[in-house]
Protein backbone atom coordinates (compact mmCIF):
# COMPACT_ATOMS: atom_id res chain seq x y z
CA UNK A 1 0.00 0.00 0.00
CA UNK A 2 1.26 3.22 -0.81
CA UNK A 3 1.80 5.94 1.57
CA UNK A 4 -1.32 8.73 2.01
CA UNK A 5 -0.36 11.91 0.26
CA UNK A 6 -1.36 14.25 3.65
CA UNK A 7 -0.99 13.29 7.68
CA UNK A 8 -3.07 15.93 9.22
CA UNK A 9 -1.87 15.97 12.82
CA UNK A 10 -4.04 17.69 16.08
CA UNK A 11 -1.96 17.86 19.27
CA UNK A 12 -3.98 18.21 21.87
CA UNK A 13 -2.96 18.97 25.33
CA UNK A 14 -5.12 21.46 28.00
CA UNK A 15 -7.41 22.48 25.67
CA UNK A 16 -10.65 21.12 27.45
CA UNK A 17 -14.16 21.60 24.98
CA UNK A 18 -12.16 24.03 22.87
CA UNK A 19 -10.48 21.17 20.89
CA UNK A 20 -13.69 20.25 19.70
CA UNK A 21 -13.50 23.10 16.90
CA UNK A 22 -9.66 22.20 16.25
CA UNK A 23 -10.77 18.70 16.14
CA UNK A 24 -14.00 19.81 13.57
CA UNK A 25 -11.52 21.93 11.23
CA UNK A 26 -9.27 18.82 10.84
CA UNK A 27 -11.96 16.65 10.01
CA UNK A 28 -13.19 18.97 7.79
CA UNK A 29 -10.37 20.14 5.76
CA UNK A 30 -9.65 16.65 5.57
CA UNK A 31 -12.63 15.47 3.87
CA UNK A 32 -12.11 18.23 1.03
CA UNK A 33 -8.36 16.53 0.71
CA UNK A 34 -10.01 13.79 0.09
CA UNK A 35 -12.24 14.96 -2.29
CA UNK A 36 -9.84 16.57 -4.13
CA UNK A 37 -8.33 12.98 -4.93
CA UNK A 38 -5.90 13.40 -2.48
CA UNK A 39 -5.03 10.46 0.56
CA UNK A 40 -5.16 11.95 4.53
CA UNK A 41 -4.30 10.16 7.27
CA UNK A 42 -6.01 11.90 10.44
CA UNK A 43 -4.77 11.66 13.86
CA UNK A 44 -4.99 13.41 17.45
CA UNK A 45 -2.33 13.15 19.82
CA UNK A 46 -2.49 13.43 23.44
CA UNK A 47 0.45 15.19 25.09
CA UNK A 48 -0.28 15.60 28.12
CA UNK A 49 -3.77 16.27 27.45
CA UNK A 50 -5.68 16.50 30.38
CA UNK A 51 -9.06 14.97 31.10
CA UNK A 52 -11.17 17.43 30.13
CA UNK A 53 -9.60 17.14 26.72
CA UNK A 54 -9.79 13.44 26.21
CA UNK A 55 -13.32 13.68 27.41
CA UNK A 56 -14.09 16.16 24.32
CA UNK A 57 -12.44 13.77 22.01
CA UNK A 58 -14.23 10.67 23.01
CA UNK A 59 -16.17 10.68 19.56
CA UNK A 60 -13.09 11.28 17.11
CA UNK A 61 -12.65 8.25 16.18
CA UNK A 62 -16.09 8.29 15.00
CA UNK A 63 -15.18 10.65 12.58
CA UNK A 64 -12.34 8.53 11.12
CA UNK A 65 -9.31 10.44 13.15
CA UNK A 66 -6.86 8.16 14.90
CA UNK A 67 -6.45 9.10 18.88
CA UNK A 68 -2.87 8.07 19.48
CA UNK A 69 -1.43 8.87 23.43
CA UNK A 70 2.29 10.20 23.68
CA UNK A 71 5.11 8.92 25.90
CA UNK A 72 6.50 12.85 26.26
CA UNK A 73 5.18 15.54 28.07
CA UNK A 74 7.43 18.58 26.25
CA UNK A 75 6.37 20.23 23.12
CA UNK A 76 8.99 19.79 21.10
CA UNK A 77 9.47 16.04 21.55
CA UNK A 78 5.37 15.78 21.64
CA UNK A 79 5.75 16.44 17.76
CA UNK A 80 8.71 14.55 17.06
CA UNK A 81 7.19 11.28 18.38
CA UNK A 82 4.40 12.18 15.92
CA UNK A 83 6.89 13.13 12.84
CA UNK A 84 8.16 10.22 13.63
CA UNK A 85 5.06 8.21 13.40
CA UNK A 86 3.33 9.59 10.59
CA UNK A 87 2.96 7.67 7.45
CA UNK A 88 2.33 10.46 5.06
CA UNK A 89 4.81 11.93 2.29
CA UNK A 90 3.72 15.89 3.61
CA UNK A 91 2.56 16.13 7.26
CA UNK A 92 0.40 18.79 8.16
CA UNK A 93 0.13 20.19 12.05
CA UNK A 94 -2.34 21.88 13.47
CA UNK A 95 -1.74 23.00 17.43
CA UNK A 96 -5.08 22.56 19.80
CA UNK A 97 -7.56 25.60 20.10
CA UNK A 98 -6.16 26.72 16.25
CA UNK A 99 -8.70 26.08 13.33
CA UNK A 100 -7.74 25.87 9.72
CA UNK A 101 -9.34 26.83 6.75
CA UNK A 102 -11.25 24.01 4.77
CA UNK A 103 -8.98 24.74 1.33
CA UNK A 104 -5.39 24.53 3.74
CA UNK A 105 -4.30 21.03 3.27
CA UNK A 106 -5.57 20.72 -0.10
CA UNK A 107 -3.71 24.69 -1.24
CA UNK A 108 -0.71 23.81 1.12
CA UNK A 109 0.12 20.39 -0.58
CA UNK A 110 -0.29 21.70 -4.09
CA UNK A 111 2.30 24.32 -3.14
CA UNK A 112 4.52 21.93 -1.18
CA UNK A 113 4.32 19.83 -4.53
CA UNK A 114 4.98 22.24 -7.03
CA UNK A 115 7.95 23.64 -5.12
CA UNK A 116 10.49 20.97 -4.67
CA UNK A 117 10.80 19.15 -0.94
CA UNK A 118 12.80 21.95 0.66
CA UNK A 119 9.17 24.04 1.01
CA UNK A 120 7.45 24.87 4.32
CA UNK A 121 3.88 26.00 3.29
CA UNK A 122 2.34 28.89 5.75
CA UNK A 123 -1.34 30.19 6.05
CA UNK A 124 -1.42 33.77 4.08
CA UNK A 125 -2.84 34.95 7.15
CA UNK A 126 -2.65 34.57 11.31
CA UNK A 127 -6.14 35.63 12.94
CA UNK A 128 -5.65 36.01 16.24
CA UNK A 129 -9.12 36.12 18.05
CA UNK A 130 -8.81 35.41 22.23
CA UNK A 131 -8.28 39.19 23.13
CA UNK A 132 -9.85 41.31 20.76
CA UNK A 133 -8.97 40.78 16.61
CA UNK A 134 -5.42 40.78 15.17
CA UNK A 135 -4.10 39.73 11.73
CA UNK A 136 -0.40 38.65 10.89
CA UNK A 137 0.91 38.49 7.40
CA UNK A 138 3.76 36.26 7.58
CA UNK A 139 6.47 37.21 4.70
CA UNK A 140 6.92 34.52 1.74
CA UNK A 141 10.27 33.80 1.80
CA UNK A 142 10.72 33.91 -1.75
CA UNK A 143 9.80 37.53 -1.82
CA UNK A 144 13.12 40.07 -3.30
CA UNK A 145 12.18 41.77 -0.70
CA UNK A 146 12.60 39.43 2.64
CA UNK A 147 15.95 39.68 4.88
CA UNK A 148 16.49 36.52 6.73
CA UNK A 149 18.33 38.69 9.10
CA UNK A 150 14.61 39.29 10.48
CA UNK A 151 14.88 35.81 12.68
CA UNK A 152 17.65 37.47 14.80
CA UNK A 153 15.25 40.12 16.24
CA UNK A 154 11.54 37.68 16.11
CA UNK A 155 9.94 35.02 14.41
CA UNK A 156 8.37 35.18 11.31
CA UNK A 157 6.51 31.57 10.78
CA UNK A 158 4.23 29.63 12.73
CA UNK A 159 5.56 25.96 13.13
CA UNK A 160 2.09 24.83 12.24
CA UNK A 161 2.74 24.37 9.02
CA UNK A 162 2.77 21.83 5.69
CA UNK A 163 5.70 20.22 4.73
CA UNK A 164 7.22 16.93 3.90
CA UNK A 165 7.19 15.23 6.61
CA UNK A 166 11.31 14.18 6.05
CA UNK A 167 11.82 18.26 6.64
CA UNK A 168 9.97 17.31 10.26
CA UNK A 169 12.33 14.40 10.48
CA UNK A 170 15.90 16.16 9.09
CA UNK A 171 15.04 19.35 11.62
CA UNK A 172 13.38 18.12 14.47
CA UNK A 173 12.00 20.10 16.95
CA UNK A 174 13.82 21.50 20.00
CA UNK A 175 12.87 20.04 23.61
CA UNK A 176 13.12 23.33 25.30
CA UNK A 177 10.54 22.44 28.39
CA UNK A 178 6.98 22.94 29.67
CA UNK A 179 7.97 26.04 30.64
CA UNK A 180 9.10 27.92 27.43
CA UNK A 181 7.84 30.90 26.37
CA UNK A 182 4.70 30.60 23.87
CA UNK A 183 6.22 30.67 20.15
CA UNK A 184 9.83 29.85 21.48
CA UNK A 185 9.49 26.40 19.85
CA UNK A 186 8.47 27.91 15.95
CA UNK A 187 10.72 30.82 16.58
CA UNK A 188 13.55 27.89 17.04
CA UNK A 189 12.53 26.04 14.15
CA UNK A 190 12.42 28.86 11.73
CA UNK A 191 15.89 29.51 12.27
CA UNK A 192 16.95 25.72 12.25
CA UNK A 193 14.89 25.37 9.01
CA UNK A 194 16.01 28.53 7.14
CA UNK A 195 19.76 27.55 8.31
CA UNK A 196 18.93 24.04 7.06
CA UNK A 197 18.36 25.64 3.60
CA UNK A 198 14.67 25.07 3.65
CA UNK A 199 12.52 27.79 2.22
CA UNK A 200 9.23 29.22 3.81
CA UNK A 201 6.22 29.99 1.30
CA UNK A 202 3.06 31.40 1.92
CA UNK A 203 -0.10 29.83 0.30
CA UNK A 204 -2.77 32.12 -0.94
CA UNK A 205 -6.59 32.00 0.23
CA UNK A 206 -5.41 30.46 3.21
CA UNK A 207 -6.36 31.95 7.20
CA UNK A 208 -5.21 30.26 10.24
CA UNK A 209 -7.05 30.88 13.33
CA UNK A 210 -5.01 31.38 16.74
CA UNK A 211 -5.97 31.72 19.89
CA UNK A 212 -3.16 34.35 21.10
CA UNK A 213 0.12 35.68 19.20
CA UNK A 214 3.10 35.15 20.71
CA UNK A 215 5.09 37.24 21.96
CA UNK A 216 7.82 35.86 19.61
CA UNK A 217 6.13 36.52 16.33
CA UNK A 218 7.22 39.74 14.18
Amino acid sequence: MSAPDISAILVAGDEGPRIGISLHSLVDAATAARSAGLTVEATVVLAAATPGTRAALVEAEEHGVRVEALDATDPGAARNQAAAAAAGEHLAFLDGGAVWTQNWLVAAHALCAGGGARVIAHPEIHWFYEVGRELYFPPDQDDPGFDPAALRFGNCWDAQALAATAVYREVPFAELGADAEPGELDWHWSRATVEAGYRHRVVPETVNFRRRRPRTLR
